[in-house]
């Protein structure tokens, strides 16, 4: 070990013995994998490639789990909270309650760094010893300057500094070009040496006061000189490390035992396919673990001219396996019979036009307990999840192998080095990440995994943003569809948010949590009675640039047959009407409309309004004729307004010729209630707003009138800092309004068709058989999530309180179910 130790680091820049031992070290940015199409997962693996085939250099990749903390998610959900109109005590309590659910699972979360030798390091070595270093004297050199100290990096000139720096620069400049990456920091080191120690115990112990020093000092015979100083490194190896057993080390550090088994990753298949399992080596089986492990992959770069000479051996030595096995009794086995083949097919490649390098590599799996019988037992989980390939124990090499999985190291053991082209090992996907939601706010719930990663949800997060604020949930019944909207409009109720719901099936229950009293909820239960009459009416409630629009669907809404000759009239009516109420300033309403069609001398005109003058008084249609007498209904300003009507259903046909003319009446009246709400809300924009419309399949179809009235909504709702949330049970023609909607959360489905074009929607492949199976079997809170960002994700919508759950649940139960819903939430 002590020869792999580090003397200093300078920026990002790590230095270990020698000048020639200097790695750069960067951070990588993970992509979120699983919600990728296939042309996608493609695309990133060939950025990968590219990465592997331009990098021209021995480099190292990281893959380690850091504890998700669930102190930092309280105090980020606790910023989320409106400090002026949030309910502070029981957010608070809100938040415990989560907080006792995510301490026991003990979640990590994935980080890739890259470590990248840097070739060049021996700088300006022959001016340092006043000769050129060439032919047979390069060795000799080499031993003579190391023997004066003149590569020790405890001594180095300024002009040997800047020169490196310079190396680093062009280093990251090539791996930029293909990989989303940062320069680590000094505290980036730290931790990542420390934690090394404490693996399977917790984060370790940080100095967020260190940094590696190096002190100036000037000489007057000479250059200056910069001397780092060697404890200051050897700090962060402040751990025993007991390795008396064959099998396994002990580290005993600041925070306990740790018991580690080190996993060498035995020879790769042949041939796989990607994507898949068993190519993505260094996501998959990470990601469907329940507990946290770390991969290691060092790679020494081998250039074309070098990897073809191996090629070349390769095929000899298959060859000649081959005819030996032929002159046995038995004959070649399956495994000498494709050898050949795969070796001349890897000589082909590594000849073609584009000159691809080779390396020569090794996976390193580092699997953490805190006693040895669990470690046991993690290993052979970890083995299963490798299938065939074949993890070595690797006996006696445990500390060797530790070592390895420290930063900036070489590999050790050269018996698990193997061969491998740049495309096995982009396959491995060690940048992919399995997550979504927003960096901060209410927990929402986790992934599908093993792994099962937290997923944020922040519903004010796209309003302050240019990005399209409306979140849309879709979902057969019994999906989890309203049980969501309802958790999350709650969780915004708490922080300080003003909301609407608008409910039109009454099964919403938001005012039984606690918390909401009379005093901050109100609701009105629209209904045929005469004292609602007119409080719809569109020219009373529309904003301007939908009145014209939205009064004549109405209207012909309303019409025993759409006529052409009388829905022409009844937009003349409505034109009129319109002006003059500009021209005069006076309140317009429909029944202005019909005085209007009545006085006119076409009879289409007068047949018109006498069709529409019988709904001015009678049933849910009245709801839309107002006039001067009209008192207006005072809606107040409480935080929580539901808005309730009464016998006013979604129409089961989609298609206008097959709905009944209650169901065109319900769905009218269901749009000018969305627009009396978006009235309703509108003011105020200092404060975060959240309009829950259910059942709003008929914003989602492809008609003039919804189109139109869903981009006012999203325009209004980003002018006025609200969040729209909507509900459907139908996908529809939602697809050609997918870039109106935010966020998307798809549950459960009922068909094969539904499944596809929800997948589309997603921005997915509709034709992912498995995807849309699992979207079919979807039930209680389990859909696919994409994020305001355009991450997808398939997670499980998490209700922490039994209570809460029962009291949100929309579907009637058995009471013998009732223990089955409560462990649906724990």
């Amino acid at each position: 070990m002590s020869k792999r130790l580090y003397t200093h680091m300078v920026n990002n820049v790590v230095f270990g013995a020698t000048l020639h031992d200097a790695w750069a070290v960067y951070k990588l940015r993970n992509t979120s994998y699983p919600g990728l199409t296939i042309d996608r997962k493609i695309e990133l693996k060939d950025h990968l490639e590219a990465f592997a085939y331009r990098v021209a250099a021995d480099f190292q990749i990281l893959r380690v789990s850091r504890e998700w903390s669930v102190q930092q998610y309280l105090a980020g959900a606790l910023r989320t909270m409106d400090p002026r109109r949030g309910h502070h005590e029981l957010w608070d309590s809100y938040l415990q309650q989560h907080r006792d659910v995510l301490e026991a699972h003990n979640t990590a979360r994935p980080e890739t760094y890259l470590a990248v030798r840097l070739r060049d390091a021996n700088i300006n070595l022959a001016d340092s010893l006043g000769a050129a270093i060439s032919g047979g004297l390069t060795n000799l050199l080499h031993e003579l300057a190391t023997y004066l100290q003149l590569t020790d990096p405890k001594s180095l000139s300024a002009e040997q500094l800047h020169n490196l720096m310079r190396i680093e620069g062009r280093c990251y400049e090539r791996i930029w070009g293909y990989l989303d990456c940062e320069r680590c920091s000094s505290n980036d080191l730290q931790w990542l040496v420390r934690r090394a120690y404490t693996r399977g115990l917790g984060e370790p112990l940080i100095d967020d006061q260190w940094a590696p020093q190096a002190i100036d000092f000037p000489y007057a015979d000479g250059p200056e000189r910069y001397l780092a100083t060697r404890a200051e490194m050897l700090r962060l190896h402040d751990s025993v490390v007991d390795s008396s057993d064959p099998r396994r080390i002990l580290v005993r550090s600041e925070l306990g035992d740790s018991y580690q088994a080190l996993l060498a990753v035995g020879s790769l298949p042949e041939t796989t396919v990607f994507p898949g399992l068993e190519a993505e080596l260094m996501f998959a089986p990470m990601e469907n673990l329940e507990f946290p492990i770390d991969m290691t992959f060092t790679a020494s770069w081998i250039p074309n001219r070098s990897a073809i000479k191996t090629a070349h051996r390769r095929k000899v030595d298959a060859d000649n396996q081959y005819e030996e096995e032929t002159h046995g009794h038995h004959g070649p086995s399956p495994a000498s019979e494709e050898r050949p083949q795969a070796a001349r097919e890897l000589e082909a490649h590594l000849t073609t036009t584009d000159r691809p390098p080779m390396l020569r590599g090794a996976l390193t799996i580092a699997v953490p307990a805190d006693d040895p019988e669990t470690l046991e037992e993690r290993v052979e989980r970890v083995r299963a999840e490798f299938g065939r390939i074949r993890l070595y124990r690797a006996p006696a090499r445990q500390y060797e192998l530790f070592c390895s999985t420290l930063p900036c190291q070489s590999f050790p053991v050269e018996d698990y080095r193997e061969h491998l082209t740049i495309e096995q090992f982009a396959a491995m996907i060690p940048s992919a990440a399995n997550r979504g939601g927003s960096d901060a706010g209410p927990y929402l719930g986790h992934t599908l995994t093993g792994s099962r990663q937290p997923i944020l949800f922040d519903l004010s997060e796209a309003s302050q943003s240019s990005l399209p604020p409306t979140v849309l949930a879709l979902a057969t019944l019994g999906g989890g569809k309203t049980m969501f909207m309802q958790k999350i409009a709650y969780e915004a109720l708490l922080c300080g948010s003003r909301v609407v719901d608008i409910d039109p099936k009454g099964d919403h229950n938001l005012k039984s949590l606690p918390g909401v009293t009379p005093d901050i909820h109100e609701e009105i239960e629209i209904s045929a009675d005469p004292k609602y009459r007119g409080l719809l009416d569109p020219l009373r409630i529309s904003p301007p640039d939908l009145m014209f629009d939205l009064t004549v669907s109405w209207l012909t809404d309303l019409l025993p047959s759409r006529q052409d000759d009388r829905v022409v009239r009844v937009q003349e009516a409505v034109k009129q009407v319109i002006a003059d109420h500009h021209a005069s300033g006076r309140p317009a309403s429909c029944c202005d409309v019909i005085d209007v069609l009545e006085a006119g001398e076409d009879e289409t005109a007068r047949s018109a309004a006498r069709a529409l003058r019988i709904h001015t008084d009678q049933g849910l249609a009245q709801l839309g004729f107002a006039d001067s007498a009209t008192p207006v209904v005072a809606t107040g300003q409480k935080q929580l307004m539901t808005l309730r009507p009464r016998n006013m259903y979604p129409p089961r046909a989609t298609e206008r010729q097959e709905m009944t003319q209650e169901e065109l009446i319900s769905l009218a009246l269901l749009r000018l209630l969305a627009v009396m709400a978006m009235q309703a809300m509108t003011g105020e924009r200092q404060r975060h707003k959240v309009l829950k419309i259910d059942e709003a399949w008929w914003m989602l179809q492809n008609a003039s009138v919804g189109r139109r009235l869903l981009e006012h909504l999203v325009r209004w709702a980003r002018s006025e800092n609200v969040t729209p949330v909507l509900g459907s049970h139908l996908v529809a023609d939602a697809q050609e309004m997918a870039d109106l909607i935010g966020a998307f959360f798809v549950f459960g489905l009922r068909t094969e068709e539904a499944a596809g074009k929800a997948l589309a929607l997603l921005g997915l492949d509709p034709g992912d058989k498995a995807r849309r199976q699992r979207l079919l079997k979807y039930r209680k809170g389990r859909c696919i999530m994409r994020d305001y960002e355009g991450n997808v994700v398939e997670m499980q919508v998490h209700v922490v309180n039994p209570g809460m759950l029962q009291t949100l649940d929309t579907t009637p139960h058995r009471e013998d179910d009732e223990n089955e819903l409560i462990d649906q939430a724990i």
